[in-house]
């Protein structure tokens, strides 16, 4: 009987739950433009209910989705670990894996710098944008406070290029004190324009010394205006409240002196829609190019960057008259666009901005740790050829027999040198990508004939650009000359990038005897 009773119960809340979403959908979900206005869809959907429960687990600060967002105090909203781990990062200590990669993006951006002298760009800055937690800590809960001390990204960029690094976050600090207005979204995680406008600032006064002629816009430009009511961001979609949660959106003076503005999808002339453009939460999914015929100077800038840079458009554009926008990730698409880029476009400045929960992910780490080297030229007499052993997601093509086509995302050449090798004083690399491929990231690993396999410190990585790159001196990863050498494994990422090549030789040169006796005992 007590069996029947809990089944009777259970039918009937079901048959109340049924009798009330269609209620809940009438009163709470609109209709999208066009949709049929009696399917089971349309009425029968959960997500009102689960908006509702939404609403009001977020104000008792418990989130419906805390992988994807950590509700905060005072109703702030943060990003969970969802998204590059990023509150994770924020909760821990400085690491020797933070040293060594703030040690590569060093040596990586004062690579990109020299290259981009040599194609005569005279400067070339990384900006750092903060995450919100960096700035706004007394919002996150107590239990996801950062630990005292040198954390992740202290530590990383400690050990960087401080030169070509502008690190936003203790600028955006001091500026919370005298702020008239909060720097970023309370429900988004982007800063907004008057946080941004803190960044900007110390950006120009970096580039000062390499763009004498450039005019910035004054401080008055940076004054706030007016705030205006701003629907809630990405933050609140996650929680299905962004319709419900609002936040206000500072307009800045510069803005406002801003005149028509062209965006286009470079190379094509396809006009784009500037509300599209200037949304923070799209994605740049191809470079796009901006004119502006009020800009205080004629400069050109490549602007590489995420989604950060949106709420900088106003100042970058009232600055320069063109802007060539493209996102880090895919600085090597389409067989290398990036240096397609510097060629066509030839910019003034190369300004990459990053937000800092990207620093340490895959997706800009491909940026930094692949940078171009110029490499030691012509090969004299002394160097040895290596000849290719084997291959892996790479077959030949054509009857020249240096053709080759890339099959794999994992592909690689292995090579052997007709004796060992101790150290080595360079290295040079003669490939030549088909069709419109401008250039190939590669990685070199070498090892010793008693070796049993690669290692990762004993490689290196660069961006092949043209027909010819290669290295003055070979250092592993762990900064170490290379010890004895016989094998080698080149390893492509050719899909999508340069598929189909010609490879017409990979020579090493030895370094001199002198040099090989002071190197230290493996």
């Amino acid at each position: 009987m007590n069996l029947k009773r809990r089944s009777l119960r259970m039918l009937l809340a079901t048959a109340l739950g049924l009798a009330v979403l269609p209620l809940l959908n009438g009163l709470m979900a609109t209709a999208p433009p066009g949709a049929a206005c009696c399917t089971i869809e349309r009425w029968f959907s959960s997500e009102p209910l689960l908006r509702a429960a939404s609403g009001v687990l977020h104000r008792l600060g418990i989130s419906v989705s805390p992988r994807q967002v950590v509700v905060g105090r005072a109703g702030w909203l943060y990003l969970g670990d969802a998204q590059s781990g990023s509150l994770s990062t924020h909760r821990r200590a400085g690491q020797a894996s933070d040293v060594r990669l703030g040690q590569s993006y060093g040596d990586g951006a004062r690579r990109w710098a020299s290259f981009l002298r040599g194609r005569g760009v005279p400067a070339f800055q990384i900006l750092v944008a903060p995450d919100k937690a960096s700035v706004y800590p007394e919002h996150l809960p107590r239990w996801a406070l950062p630990p005292p001390g040198s954390g992740a990204t202290d530590t990383l960029l400690a050990h960087t290029d401080p030169d070509l690094f502008v690190d936003t976050r203790a600028v955006l600090q001091r500026a919370v004190a005298t702020a008239p207005a909060p720097l970023f979204f309370r429900h988004d995680t982007h800063w907004n324009a008057l946080g941004a406008s803190h960044a900007f600032e110390a950006l120009a006064q970096r580039l000062r010394a390499d763009l004498p002629d450039v005019v910035w816009p004054k401080p008055d430009e940076h004054r706030l205006v007016r705030l205006t009511p701003r629907a809630g961001g990405d933050l609140a979609d996650f929680l299905r409240l962004g319709p419900w949660l609002t936040d206000e959106d500072p307009v800045l003076a510069a803005s406002e002196a801003l005149g028509a503005r062209v965006h286009q999808r470079y190379g094509t002339g396809e006009r784009l829609d500037p509300a599209r453009v200037a949304d923070a939460r799209v994605a740049l999914t191809f470079p796009i190019q901006t004119r502006h015929d009020r800009a205080l100077n004629p400069q050109r800038v490549l602007w590489i960057t995420d989604s950060f840079g949106k709420s900088m458009d106003d100042l970058m554009h009232r600055t320069f008259a063109e802007v060539v926008t493209l996102h880090w990730r895919d600085v090597h698409k389409d067989g290398g666009q990036l240096i397609r880029l510097l060629d066509e476009v030839r910019p003034e400045a190369v300004i990459v901005t990053v937000v800092e929960r990207s620093l340490a992910i895959p997706a800009f780490a491909n940026f930094l740790l692949y940078p171009p080297d110029p490499g030691p030229g012509e090969s004299d007499g002394a160097s040895l050829t290596a000849e290719l052993v084997e291959m892996s997601g790479v077959v030949r093509q054509g009857a020249s027999g240096d053709g080759f086509q890339v099959t794999s995302g994992a592909a690689s050449m292995t090579f052997s040198l007709p004796r060992p090798m101790v150290g080595a004083d360079g290295l040079s690399l003669r490939l030549v990508c088909e069709g419109r491929a401008a250039a190939m990231p590669v990685q070199l690993f070498w090892r010793g004939p008693k070796e049993p396999r690669f290692h990762r410190d004993h490689s290196v990585r660069w961006l092949h650009v043209g027909d010819r790159s290669g290295l003055d001196g070979l250092r592993g990863a762990n900064g170490r000359p290379a010890g004895e050498i016989q094998v080698l494994r080149l390893d492509l990422r050719g899909q999508g990038h340069c598929p189909q090549f010609r490879l017409l030789g990979l020579a090493l040169m030895p370094a001199e005897p002198s040099a090989v006796a002071g190197q230290p005992g493996r």
